[in-house]
């Protein structure tokens, strides 16, 4: 039987490709990752419509390398021309919203009971809570109808909600729900996010996957993002540029978020001594390192390949296949087995250095010793590359050009240059 042309093996490749990447952009919409999203769903809509457009057939081998090249060239360049402009560091890792949500998060016990909940489930949304003095058993709270979302994980809300004293004998309508369903639905993490009063205007705080301990908020948020400690009065308010919080004293509170700063960072390296000196050394060595390793692999291979195409030398294919060999290895085993080999106790070369030297050098203690150790690593990761590149370019020229260069009377340094 044939099968439909909407069944083709090419359909089917690229609906197992584009759903769990559209699962992939739910997911990360739910966490709150919206740009990242945005940018997936737009990839996977593009590669979608080339894959099977009739038309885009060109495309179709040129979106694979587009793709790895905007994640991994473009994508890096622009999230660091970004992060340039921003205070990120150490101590600047969250947002601004996260560390709201880590102060707001912040309670205080005020007292030595534990509660255990249920939950019972109203079949139209709403699920009412029941909690139960460990201590005291026959203390039961219940709250209204709530409006839980099964894994909503959002910001903690401002207004409590009052729980009320279950009267002897009362039910509590509605189905229960036991704790493997509540933990199988993730019904406890927006739990996490609803503030409880009981009676007497005590505050209660889930604690873990089981149970509830009297506590209260210690921050209230204003409408100006400041926080009200609700225990003194204090007041505490973002600076945007320093990426703290200050009370009126100017005295930092809590972690720091990220902060848009300008050219701030870019005057810095200039005007500030602790970064102007370090940041130029490592500019300089990079600048440095750049240069001798394309000059390192390409006076390398270039060498090795007028070696190998001298006529008169022997077992040049044996030599040739020997030489390859880094190329052909991957390149995390030869840096770990080069890691090895320079081991500034127990390395080979150390070793080897020792007996015919009588000294050897300080490679992982010395900079300028692990200099020219990275160097003569990187070269020997890439000269291999520069000799197939080269060995090519030498047999393209027509053996003709030497035979007329001969009869001119030119010699082997000539030819290379000429």
């Amino acid at each position: 039987m044939n099968l439909p042309s909407t069944l083709s093996p090419r359909n089917v490749l690229v609906a197992l490709v584009s759903l769990p990447a559209l699962y992939l952009c739910f997911l990360l919409y739910r966490a709150g990752d919206n740009w990242i999203a945005l940018a997936l769903l737009l990839i996977v809509c593009l590669g979608v419509s080339i894959y099977l457009h009739p038309r885009a057939e060109t495309y179709r081998y040129l979106f694979p390398g587009l793709f790895a090249f905007a994640v991994f060239v473009i994508f890096p360049i622009c999230l660091t021309i970004y992060i340039s402009f921003t205070r990120y560091s150490a101590s600047h890792l969250l947002n601004f919203s996260d560390v709201l949500l880590r102060f707001r998060e912040e309670v205080t016990v005020s007292g030595s009971d534990t509660f255990t909940f249920s939950l019972f489930d109203q079949h139209n949304g709403t699920y009412i809570l029941e909690l139960t003095n460990e201590q005291r058993p026959d203390e039961q709270f219940v709250s209204s109808p709530l409006e839980l979302i099964p894994g909503q994980d959002g910001s903690p809300l401002e207004s409590p909600i009052h729980l009320t004293r279950l009267a002897a004998g009362q039910q509590v309508p509605g189905t229960r729900l036991d704790q493997g369903q509540v933990t199988r639905s993730r019904l406890y993490q927006p739990l996490r996010n609803v503030p409880f009063k009981l009676p007497g205007d005590i505050g209660v705080e889930k604690t873990d996957l089981q149970h509830f301990i009297p506590a209260n908020r210690v921050w209230k948020l204003n409408a100006d993002n400041s926080l009200t400690n609700q225990i003194d009065g204090s007041i505490i308010r973002p600076d945007f540029h320093r990426g703290y919080f200050f009370n009126q004293n100017g005295e930092q509170i809590g972690p720091g978020f990220r902060a848009f700063v300008g050219f701030a960072n870019y005057v810095q390296i200039v005007t500030d001594p602790r970064i102007q000196g370090p940041f130029f050394r490592i500019f300089v060595w990079t600048l440095v390192f750049a240069i001798c390793s394309v000059i390192g692999t390409f006076s390398t291979g270039i060498l090795l390949a007028v070696i190998l195409e001298w006529r008169e030398l022997r077992f040049r294919k044996l030599y040739r296949t020997l030489l390859i060999l880094p190329y052909a290895v991957p390149g995390i085993l030869s840096i770990l087995i080069l890691k090895g080999l320079f081991n500034q106790e127990f390395g080979a070369v150390n070793q080897l250095m020792r007996g015919i030297l009588g000294f050897a050098p300080a490679w992982e203690t010395n900079p300028w010793a692990a200099r020219a150790m990275i160097l003569l690593v990187n070269i020997w990761l890439g000269y291999p590359y520069m000799m197939l590149i080269c060995t090519g370019m030498l047999q393209s020229i027509p053996s003709t050009i030497y035979e007329a260069a001969a009869i001119e009377g030119s010699n082997p340094v000539l030819n290379f240059f000429h």
